[in-house]
């Protein structure tokens, strides 16, 4: 198990009650947090994330793009990313998340249990995340 206070988790939402609520649930599991509503804002603090969990549907970028971006960065390109949306549902956008470079794929309402669980498991992994 990982010491998870080691580990700070980027939230990206732009929707604040769902930003405050995943960043407060990750908070009580031991998680450091930052916290991003806008795309263009998450490119600029994931330098200080060990993961991200980021939402699709972003005013300025789509969260696909996001993850993209953050692939192609050398300094974010090992980031564990967890993409989350209540919109973009469907199977095709699962894929999207994929090749974009996500490492998982929620629908919102998300359940914050499994959304640990999976942090955990992928900044457990070798190379998986920052402390």
């Amino acid at each position: 198990m990982i010491e998870r206070a080691e580990y700070c988790v980027l939230v990206v939402d732009d929707h604040e009650p769902s930003r405050y609520a995943t960043a407060r649930a990750l908070r009580a599991a031991g998680f450091r947090t930052i916290e991003a509503a806008a795309g263009a804002e998450a490119l600029e603090l994931a330098e200080y994330a060990s993961a991200v969990v980021l939402d699709v549907h972003l005013p300025d970028l789509l969260g696909f793009e996001v993850c993209r971006l953050l692939r192609a960065n050398i300094g974010t390109a090992s980031l564990p990313i967890v993409q989350v949306s209540a919109i973009y549902v469907t199977e095709q956008d699962k894929l999207t998340a994929r090749e974009a470079g996500a490492d998982a794929y929620m629908t919102a309402p998300v359940d914050l249990d499994a959304l640990v669980g999976a942090l955990d498991q992928l900044l457990g992994r070798p190379g998986g995340g920052r402390g």
